[in-house]
């Protein structure tokens, strides 16, 4: 039988195993959750939405066929990286924004595509940077392309491969504003904030808003906001999404498609301003909620109005209240590869 000293030793021994492990699983439990805190807010950043990238050797620089060969020797693969660099949508949104990626740039005699040129959206993997995936989601888009050899009447063909990502996409920016209802006041009142423009960074998505600048006046507090393409594709009316006229073989995309974008709604804490002019009223001095703005060189404004009636008597002094400004709007941007295709001669024995 064991001396009651050594048990005491062995019983403190274990205890004291049982409590360091105790604390290691508490401060990696905090680890986790300090490097998972991170805001909505905090992922808006950025000017990209879905980007692509053409996986190595997919399609390979060059492709060699042979007039008699079996049709899975003249066949190869287009791989393309899809990530959405952006934050929309978030997981309450849906797990991939509306949208298609096309395929063309090629002699559709020459190369044919198994099954289509389209791949949907619908079934990727491509939800917005958000607390729970910081990276935003990641999916491939694959297609088996064959080569018609019998159409082929030159010893090699050097088609481009165009990728294009045709998609429904949202912004919001959400500065904080302040609201003076008594602006022009003499006396050397202590306000907490002052009216100011405000620059603006990303938002996490191609179109940005960049600028606000705010205009106090007795009766009513204006904001010109001003939107930016900032990713490098081509903004489109979202209805150009819905209707496919990306496709190669749609509808054509015409001039008053491109360089549109829908502002959703402008809010001062829980305020809706009326905006205008919009290039889809029939009356532009119509202040209106929501409406179609147009960007010239990448670039537009919009002019809201607070109209500090809708405070009553509640406020008398300058105070802070959030802003949000919501965007709706269809984006396009492309890839291309330059690919050669070599006619070989078919050797008998």
């Amino acid at each position: 039988m064991k001396p009651a000293s050594f048990t005491k030793v062995i019983n403190f021994q274990k205890n004291l195993i049982l409590a360091l492990l105790l604390a290691l699983l508490l401060v990696s439990g905090c680890k986790s959750k300090k490097g998972s805190d991170k805001s909505l807010e905090e992922m808006r950043v950025g000017t990209e939405g879905i980007t692509m990238n053409f996986i190595q050797n997919a399609p390979p620089d060059k492709i060699h066929v042979e007039k008699d060969a079996p049709e899975e020797l003249n066949s190869f693969e287009v791989v393309m990286e899809m990530r959405n660099k952006g934050a929309y949508p978030q997981p309450d949104e849906g797990a991939a924004p509306l949208g298609r990626v096309y395929l063309s740039g090629y002699d559709p005699n020459i190369i044919s595509f198994k099954e289509s040129n389209v791949q949907e959206f619908n079934d990727k993997s491509l939800e917005g940077k958000s607390s729970i995936n910081p990276n935003g989601g990641l999916d491939i888009a694959s297609f088996k392309g064959t080569v018609n050899v019998e159409n082929i009447n030159v010893d090699k063909y050097e088609p481009t491969l165009l990728a294009s990502a045709c998609y429904f996409y949202q912004t919001v920016a959400g500065p904080s504003v302040c609201i003076d209802p008594n602006p022009y006041s003499v006396t050397n009142e202590r306000k907490v904030c002052q009216v100011q423009d405000i620059t603006l960074s990303s938002q996490g998505a191609p179109i940005a808003v960049t600028r606000i600048d705010e205009e106090a006046f007795a009766r009513k507090t204006q904001f010109k906001i001003t939107v930016k393409n900032v990713g490098g594709g081509e903004a489109l009316k979202f209805e150009s999404i819905e209707s496919n006229k990306c496709s190669p073989s749609g509808e054509k995309i015409l001039r008053e498609d491109i360089d549109k974008v829908y502002l959703k709604e402008v809010k001062a804490g829980s305020k809706s301003l009326k905006c205008g002019p919009f290039t889809n009223s029939a009356d532009g001095s119509v202040r209106r909620e929501e409406g179609e703005v147009r960007l010239i060189n990448g670039e537009g404004y919009i002019i809201c109005e607070l109209l500090l009636e809708e405070y009553g008597d509640q406020v008398k002094t300058a105070f802070v209240t959030p802003m949000t400004i919501k965007l709706q709007y269809g984006y396009r941007n492309s890839i291309e590869k330059k690919i050669q295709i070599k006619r070989e001669v078919s050797t008998t024995t």
